[in-house]
C-alpha cells in the first residue's frame, strides 16, 4: 500500500469513501460534501493535508489536518487539528496506517510548525474510543490520547408552550459597519477566557469571517443593554451545500424523539427530522443551523438570543449550538425542547512526551469549538 498526500482532482473520489462511513450513535448519519470535498477544511485555514492510503488505485484510508492559529494557554500558538479519519475494514490498510500515524504527525508538525495536535471525537462512538482512547496493546505504534475537554452539542427543536422570553425587551440588531468595533472588542475580550480561540485582535476576527463562506457581518444578531453596551452575540449559519447530514436509520430513542417531534408540530411547539434513509429510499439531509460566535454575559441573554435565532429561522429548521461542560450558563434551557451529543476534545502525543502544562487538572478553562467542526 501507498501513502499519498490528496490532491484537488481526488475531491470526488475521497467524498465518495468519505461517504460510505456512517457516522454511528443515537441517529445513524452519513456525511455528503458532494460540492467540494475539501470546502469545510478552507474555512477553517488555508493550511490543510489530507493523506490517502491506496491499494495500487483502490483507496483504503485517508486522514485530513488542519491548521490554525489559536490561543492556547493565554498564547497565540499554531496548533494542527485531525479531522476525518476512515480506515477500510481490510486488516491490512488497519496495520498499514497504524505504522503510519506517527510519522505521518513528525511531518505534519514539521510541515505546519506546530507542536501540539488535537482531535474531536464523539464519546458515543464506543468503536473508536476503544481503537484510540483506549488501545488494548502498547506494541501498536500509536500516540496518547489525552482528555482536554468535553462539551456537549445541543440542538434546539421547539419550546414548550409555556416557555416565556426572558428578556422580552432586549435590544438585539444586526451587525453592520456602526457596531462591528464594538463587536469586534466583545468577542476578543470573551475568547481571551477560553482555550483553542480563534479571534483576539481585529485581524484574527475579519480573517475569520472572510473565509467562512456564506457567513457575512449582517448575519450577527447582537445584544445590547440600556446603556448600548453588547451583552451578547450568535451568527446563525446553514452549511447546506457544503456538508450535508443523511439520516440512514434512527435507534429506538432517537425514534421515539423524532414521533414526538412530529406531535408537537401539530400542536406548534416543535420542528420535525428529517425521516430516514430507511423508510424513504431517498437521501435527505437534516436542515439546522449552526449557532456560531455565540457569546452571552449570562443565561437569559443566552435564551434571549435563542428566541430570536429560533423565530428567524425556516419552519423546518433547528439550531445547534455547543456547550463546554463549565459553561453553565449556555445549559439547555429547561422550557425548550431539545437534545444533546457528548464529544470530548483530545490532545495527542507521541509515547515518548510529556504532558503539556495546559494539560493540568487547574486549567478550567472552556474551549472554543464552533459546532461546524465538531463532526
Amino acid at each position: 500500500m501507498k501513502l499519498d498526500i490528496a490532491k484537488p482532482e481526488d475531491s470526488q473520489a475521497l467524498t465518495e469513501f468519505y461517504k460510505s462511513f456512517p457516522l454511528r450513535g443515537l441517529v445513524e448519519m452519513k456525511i455528503d460534501r458532494d460540492g467540494d470535498f475539501f470546502a469545510p477544511y478552507s474555512i477553517q485555514s488555508d493550511r490543510h493535508l489530507t493523506y490517502l492510503l491506496r491499494d495500487e488505485d483502490k483507496l483504503e484510508g485517508m486522514a485530513s489536518f488542519v491548521m490554525r492559529d489559536v490561543l492556547l494557554d493565554n498564547k497565540v500558538r499554531p496548533v494542527a487539528f485531525g479531522r476525518d479519519l476512515r480506515i477500510s475494514s481490510n486488516r491490512r490498510a488497519i496495520l498499514e496506517w497504524s505504522q503510519h500515524f506517527l510519522p505521518v504527525m513528525d511531518e505534519v508538525f514539521k510541515t505546519f510548525g506546530c507542536e501540539y495536535l488535537f482531535s474531536v471525537l464523539s464519546m458515543s462512538e464506543v468503536q473508536a474510543l476503544n481503537a484510540f482512547v483506549r488501545p488494548r496493546t502498547m506494541k501498536r505504534p500509536l500516540p496518547h490520547y489525552y482528555l482536554f475537554r468535553r462539551f456537549n452539542m445541543a440542538s434546539v427543536h421547539g419550546r414548550l408552550p409555556w416557555a416565556s422570553n426572558p428578556l422580552p425587551h432586549l435590544r438585539i440588531r444586526r451587525g453592520n459597519s456602526s457596531n462591528v468595533d464594538a463587536l469586534i472588542y466583545y468577542i476578543s475580550q470573551k475568547s481571551r477566557q477560553k482555550d483553542l480561540a480563534t479571534v483576539w485582535d481585529t485581524y484574527s476576527f475579519y480573517e475569520k469571517l472572510e473565509r467562512w463562506k456564506g457567513l457575512k457581518l449582517e448575519d450577527f444578531l447582537i445584544a445590547f443593554d440600556r446603556n448600548e453596551n453588547i451583552v451578547g452575540c450568535a451568527a446563525p449559519w446553514s452549511s447546506g451545500g457544503l456538508q450535508d447530514f443523511i439520516p440512514m436509520q434512527y435507534s429506538l430513542r432517537a425514534h421515539n424523539f423524532r414521533q414526538f417531534l412530529k406531535f408537537g408540530k401539530m400542536l406548534g411547539w416543535t420542528r420535525t427530522l428529517t425521516k430516514p434513509y430507511s423508510r424513504l429510499k431517498i437521501e435527505a439531509s437534516l436542515n439546522f443551523k449552526y449557532m456560531n460566535f455565540l457569546l452571552a454575559d449570562n443565561g437569559d441573554i443566552f435564551e434571549s438570543l435563542l428566541w430570536k435565532a429560533f423565530d428567524e429561522a425556516q419552519e423546518n429548521e433547528f439550531l445547534v449550538y455547543n456547550q463546554t461542560r463549565s459553561e453553565y450558563i449556555y445549559r439547555r434551557p429547561p422550557n425548550w425542547i431539545s437534545a444533546k451529543m457528548p464529544f470530548g476534545v483530545y490532545l495527542l502525543m507521541r509515547p515518548d512526551q510529556e504532558p503539556p502544562s495546559f494539560l493540568h487538572p487547574a486549567n478550567e478553562k472552556a474551549v472554543e469549538m464552533e459546532p461546524f467542526f465538531s463532526l
